[in-house]
């Protein structure tokens, strides 16, 4: 194959495939047994390294929610402005440093996680040493820095062992973690509140749930691999094949930033769309994250039965993440999956909303299910589809920088609009709820139907492609006339 002799020197490079741009459009000569034979390889030593990560990042930054049902506000002597500053230090901190995502592309990532595993799995089991307000917000502020690389950058760090249509089902796997690691938060905080020891609950809940995170910083050191194209499982000729079988043809170095890219990420008006649904997704999964707990105490149960009853719609919701990511990988469309889910979440404000009798806890019960089980598929496969159409790693670079950084700042809202005045019915911090879920299902629509027409234009215009036909995407990016959206 023509430039395959240039891929076996540059074993690094993510997406090189082809110099000869005469052939971009030439179908992929990977047979389908060996794609699946390489595939099966990542899904089996990638996947589960980077899966597990991110169930350990959020126990440790959501396991707040859990803690302050546990008593540490009380214990600590903190109002309801001391606590929302608690919430707002950790996601300052975050979207501050959020920049740094750009690192996966320049540092070898076993190493670069390794070391924020530890330093984040450090700053959480901190948190359990905390006497005061001041403390407790150095801790969180620390957790926010360390973890902020990560979360950013697992799923674009994902998108480079992936094809397109291959890459639903594993962000969304990824992205789901996030509500297992909740689940599993609320299981865990359920039977560590009840450890009858010297230290009060909350002390035992973040040091118990951060030390797994330290220790797991020697798997990633000894078995992540840095890129396809240098991944110590495969052999020669499949670090190769790994590389060939992605369908776009991106020549940019691992270790370079190709500025061309970038600049077309943050003109491009996708990406701000993603953004905004980004945004509105986030207030609920922070806010769920943050305060689920503490509504369910406060609708009658107490603390240790509100824990257990917060993880059956985390699980939920982690089955409908799953089953969204096979819907929308197997129709090959996007945006239809998020409406439907987003329409879900917003059913379920609404009820939040609306039900203002606090004996009604059946039918708020329901409303936590349906807002949990909607907004989190929503958020996974909306990245998901922001990558699929990104053409060239760094314009997903800053299609990604974007979305984390502007898409996060909802989180300073939620972590403010859930103040134990409102309690127990919240309606404030409920309703907001609503109307950012709303507004998702408006803005998917619309990003559907433009897509789709922008499809169709091409075609008319160049004719239509093979799906399997690879494009480069070094220069014009998704700008290309051969390249199609996924919608």
């Amino acid at each position: 194959m023509t430039g395959l002799k240039d891929v076996e020197q540059l074993p690094n490079c993510q997406h090189f495939e082809s110099v000869d741009t005469e052939k971009n459009r030439q179908q992929s000569t990977v047979p389908e047994t060996r794609q699946s034979l390489i595939r099966k390889k990542f899904d089996r030593r990638v996947l589960p390294i980077v899966c597990i990560l991110y169930i350990l990042s959020y126990l440790d930054r959501g396991n707040i929610g859990n803690a302050k049902s546990a008593g540490i506000d009380k214990d600590l002597g903190l109002d309801d402005y001391q606590w929302s500053w608690v919430l707002y230090t950790f996601y300052i901190c975050y979207i501050v440093f959020e920049w740094t995502t750009v690192l996966w592309k320049i540092l070898p990532a076993h190493s670069y996680i390794a070391v924020l595993c530890i330093c984040w799995g450090a700053a959480a089991m901190c948190s359990g040493a905390v006497t005061n307000f001041a403390e407790l917000l150095v801790c969180r502020g620390l957790l926010g820095v360390f973890e902020s690389v990560f979360g950013c950058g697992a799923p674009y760090f994902l998108s480079l062992f992936y094809q397109r249509k291959e890459l639903g089902f594993r962000l969304s796997m990824l992205l789901g973690m996030s509500p297992v690691a909740n689940c599993f938060a609320s299981a865990l905080a359920y039977g560590i509140t009840q450890i009858k020891g010297n230290l009060e609950p909350w002390r035992y809940l973040f040091i118990i749930e951060g030390a797994p995170t330290v220790l797991f910083s020697v798997v990633v050191f000894f078995f992540l691999p840095d890129s396809p194209g240098s991944a110590k499982f495969l052999d020669e000729s499949e670090q190769t094949e790994a590389v060939e079988r992605l369908q776009t043809i991106d020549r940019t170095a691992k270790n370079k930033v190709q500025w061309q890219q970038v600049l077309s990420g943050l003109k491009d008006y996708k990406n701000y769309v993603h953004m905004t649904i980004h945004f509105c997704c986030n207030y609920s999964f922070a806010g769920l994250s943050n305060f689920l707990p503490t509504i369910l105490e406060t609708m009658g149960y107490n603390s240790v039965n509100a824990q257990g009853l917060a993880a059956p719609p985390y699980l939920g919701s982690f089955i409908c993440c799953v089953a969204a990511a096979l819907v929308s990988d197997r129709w090959g469309n996007r945006g239809w999956v998020i409406t439907f889910f987003a329409s879900l979440g917003t059913v379920g404000y609404l009820i939040l909303t609306c039900v203002q009798d606090e004996t009604h806890t059946g039918a708020r019960y329901a409303g936590i299910w349906l807002a949990t089980c909607g907004i989190f598929p929503a958020l996974a496969i909306n990245i998901t589809w922001m990558l699929n159409n990104q053409g060239g790693e760094s314009k997903k670079g800053a299609g990604m920088a974007l979305l984390a950084i502007f898409g996060q700042c909802s989180s300073l809202i939620s972590s403010s609009v859930f103040p134990d005045s409102d309690a127990p019915l919240y309606t404030k911090g409920c309703a907001l709820g609503c109307a950012f879920t709303g507004l998702i299902v408006i803005l998917a629509v619309g990003l559907h139907i433009d897509l789709k027409m922008e499809n169709k234009r091409r075609d008319r215009e160049y004719g239509e492609i093979n799906e399997h036909d690879r494009v480069d995407v070094t220069d014009g990016g998704d700008n290309n006339p051969n390249f199609r959206y996924l919608t």
